[in-house]
């Protein structure tokens, strides 16, 4: 099964493509999902088998953490308030 290497450099997260969908469902009803609008079409690029997707994403501490957080909470609709 393939996944997708997320570091800050320092720390790294690994995600399956189901992960990543759901990472990005998550990201995109949060504050952060436009302003990282790039960020989220990475996890979907990869969550959705396109050939384009990225195997490695290098992205900021910041991003990681916040991943880290939308990745512990159960589903996009408890992600609305961050």
């Amino acid at each position: 099964m393939p996944v997708l290497i997320i570091t800050d450099g320092q720390e790294t997260l690994l995600v399956d493509e189901k992960e990543s969908a759901d990472l990005e469902l998550k990201l995109n009803v949060t504050s952060k999902g436009r302003p990282w609008s790039t960020l989220g079409a990475e996890l979907f690029a990869f969550g959705t088998y396109k050939p384009e997707a990225k195997s490695r994403l290098v992205i900021p501490f910041e991003q990681l953490t916040f991943l880290k957080v939308l990745q512990k909470r159960q589903g996009w609709v408890n992600c609305k308030d961050l």
